[in-house]
Order: C-alpha cells, then sequence, then structure tokens
C-alpha cells in the first residue's frame, strides 16, 4: 500500500508538473497574442489620429513585453503626439538602451528624435543605425545616404543653436521688448530643450505680465514641462485678457484636447466657432471633438462648413470619410478618402484608410499600392514615422 501510494504520489507530481507546464504555456501563447493585438491596436490607433487611445495600447502592451522595440518606439511615438515629450524621450532611451536594435527601428527612433528638436541624440541614433545598415538605402549607396543625412542634420543643428544665441543677444541688448523672448521661447521648444524654455518664458512672464505672447510662450512651456494646472491658468488668463478673440480659446480647446478632455475642448472651439465663424480651423477642431464624443452628425456639420469656407481642406474630408466608415457607408468613405489624397497627396492616414478599404474589397493590387505609399511616405527622411505592424 505504501508503494502504491508513493507511486501515486509520484504521479500526481508528475503529472501535476505536466499540468503546470502547459498551463503556462498556454497563459505565455494567450499573453504573447494579447501583447501583439494591443500593439496593433496602438498602431492603427496612431493612423487614425488618436494618441491617446494609441497610449493606452501600448502602455498594456509594454507591460506585458516590457522590452520589445516596437512597442517602444510606439510608445514614444503615442507620448510625443499626446505632447508628453519627457515621457516620450524616457521611452526613446529605454529602447536605445536595448542591444541588437534592427535598422529600421533605429531609423524611425532617429527620425521621431530629429522631429521632436533633439538633434544631437538623432545624430547619434542615425550613426547606430549606419553601423547594421544594408549596402543600399533607397536606391542609393548607404555612405553617400547618411553623409547626406548627417550633413543636413549638422546643419540644422548649427542654425538652430545660432538662432538661439542670436536671439539671447537680443532679449539682452533689447530687455524691454518682449517680442525677442517671445520667440527665444518658442525656439527653444522647437529645440526640445523645454526645460529652458520654461525657465525663459517664467523669466518673461515676470517681466511683461499682461503681455499676451508672453503669456501664451509661457502656457505652452508648462504644459511641456508637465505643469499642466500652470498651463490651464495661463490659458484661462489669455481668455481674460482678450475677451472678444476666438484664438485663445482655440488654443485652450487644444490644450483640453491633448489632456483628453473632450468635452472641455468641445467647449471652447464651440465659443471659439461663435467669435469668429468665418474661420475654418474653428469648425475644424470643434468637428474632430464632436466626432471623439460620438456626435457624428454634428460633427459632420462643422466639417462641412470647414469646407464651405476651404473646400482646399484635405483634413475636414479626412474626417467625413472617418464618419462615414464608421456608418458602414464604405463606397462613400472610399470617396472621402480619395479626395483627402488629391488635395494632400502626402496625407499618411488617408493612404492607411484607403489599403483598409480596398482590402475589404477585396482588391488585393490597390490595397497594397496604398499601403507602399504610405510606407514611402513614412520613410520619408523629413516626415517621422514608420510603423512596423506585426503579425
Amino acid at each position: 500500500m505504501r508503494l502504491e501510494a508513493r507511486r501515486n504520489s509520484a504521479c500526481a507530481v508528475i503529472f501535476g508538473g505536466a499540468w503546470v507546464a502547459l498551463a503556462t504555456h498556454a497563459f505565455l501563447l494567450a499573453s504573447t497574442e494579447q501583447w501583439k493585438s494591443l500593439y496593433n491596436e496602438g498602431v492603427t490607433a496612431l493612423e487614425g489620429d488618436d494618441p491617446g487611445n494609441a497610449l493606452r495600447s501600448f502602455e498594456h502592451a509594454s507591460a506585458l513585453h516590457p522590452d520589445d522595440p516596437n512597442i517602444l518606439f510606439g510608445l514614444a511615438s503615442a507620448y510625443y503626439q499626446s505632447k508628453k515629450a519627457p515621457q516620450g524621450l524616457a521611452a526613446v532611451h529605454k529602447l536605445l538602451s536595448l542591444p541588437n536594435v534592427n535598422f529600421s527601428t533605429l531609423m524611425s527612433t532617429g527620425r521621431l528624435l530629429m522631429s521632436s528638436g533633439r538633434l544631437d541624440e538623432a545624430i547619434a541614433t542615425f550613426k547606430r543605425a549606419q553601423s547594421v545598415a544594408p549596402s543600399t538605402i533607397q536606391g542609393q549607396a548607404s555612405s553617400v545616404y547618411f553623409d547626406n543625412l548627417f550633413g543636413y542634420l549638422l546643419g540644422q543643428s548649427h542654425q538652430n543653436q545660432q538662432a538661439i544665441e542670436h536671439l539671447q543677444s537680443l532679449v539682452k541688448a533689447e530687455p524691454h521688448d518682449p517680442e525677442a523672448r517671445f520667440r527665444l521661447v518658442l525656439m527653444l521648444e522647437k529645440t526640445g530643450d523645454f526645460g529652458r524654455a520654461y525657465e525663459a518664458a517664467e523669466r518673461a512672464l515676470q517681466e511683461f505680465p499682461d503681455d499676451s505672447q508672453i503669456v501664451l510662450s509661457y502656457a505652452l512651456a508648462c504644459y511641456f514641462t508637465q505643469r499642466t494646472e500652470a498651463s490651464e491658468a495661463a490659458y484661462l488668463r489669455l481668455i481674460r485678457m482678450e475677451p472678444d478673440s476666438d484664438q485663445p480659446h482655440f488654443a485652450l480647446g487644444n490644450f483640453y484636447s491633448d489632456l483628453g478632455k473632450f468635452d472641455d475642448a468641445a467647449r471652447q472651439f464651440e465659443i471659439a466657432v461663435a467669435r469668429d465663424p468665418k474661420n475654418y480651423l474653428n469648425h475644424y477642431m470643434y468637428g474632430t471633438m464632436l466626432f471623439r464624443l460620438n456626435k457624428t452628425n454634428e460633427a459632420t456639420a462643422q466639417f462641412k462648413t470647414a469646407l464651405e469656407l476651404k473646400p482646399s481642406h484635405a483634413d475636414s474630408y479626412f474626417w467625413l470619410g472617418r464618419i462615414l466608415l464608421r456608418e458602414g457607408k464604405l463606397d462613400e468613405a472610399l470617396a472621402e478618402f480619395q479626395k483627402t489624397v488629391q488635395l494632400e497627396p502626402k496625407h499618411i492616414g488617408a493612404y492607411y484608410q484607403l489599403g483598409l478599404l480596398y482590402a475589404r474589397r477585396g482588391d488585393k493590387e490597390k490595397a497594397q499600392e496604398m499601403f507602399k505609399i504610405q510606407e514611402r511616405l513614412n520613410a520619408d527622411i523629413h516626415k517621422g514615422i514608420i510603423y512596423e505592424r506585426m503579425p
């Protein structure tokens, strides 16, 4: 009996261990599929100009698979598009700390750094990409491609530094002129130096508390350094300073939109429309917020008004296409996206939507053509971001 009991106990351990192993394997497979699915959801949200949802998807994917370069790149992109530059830079730094990052991801990361104004870090990243580059890039020798790229970046970096030094000299030479201080803050923000931009804006505000440009630059500097309450207060102050203007409400609407406060953003854009109903951008931005709030009929009316004021506004056609897509009117949506790319041949999001629509219609050749155009635009060194969808 004891021997039988031991044998049964041993079988329980062996088969119990096997069940644990199988369960663990199944969990890992499920987790793998889950993080890939979350990653793809994040990519789709970014393509659809929805950085808030993209950020949530990439954050969940990163929690499941924290050291994947593609997820980290998507996370960084979503942070930057959400105006959260410090978090975006942290994700970039984590990505670059990983060994064996491939050429494509390094190039995309370099472009992201370049578009955020961090040219020195972009150069270092491109140099790392050069070390693993194929022999030819976009039809030319790799060495020639990188020589041209580094020449452009070094020239741009030198120009930016010269511009900052020039503006700093102007501030010293003309201490009673707020214009130079305003331009200095904007230039520092353009180069991604948000800490110095905030310090310069804070000093400028102390000197010129009633200058609307200075208050605006301070609001932006606060926002980029995660001082959201101070930023909101500055925008509200700007509204009090210019009560009849649409522009402070437009700026505050953008601020709320970036924070994902779509109700608050819609109210501000609605006021901007009332202040200046002839400004097509007021109608356009109000429409995007109404779309976020699932008020598609009202959003459609705003986009159509924007197009009445400016018939060549490609983005209004794009959002009308998204509304029609949501309503299941695929042929009409296709027509709107086609108008978008006719007016704006470099509209990446429209080519993405066209690719999906052609694929749903079974036109694989046309779908592939749209995705290839999208990829080519993404790969443009002056545009920014390549998304790599996982299988």
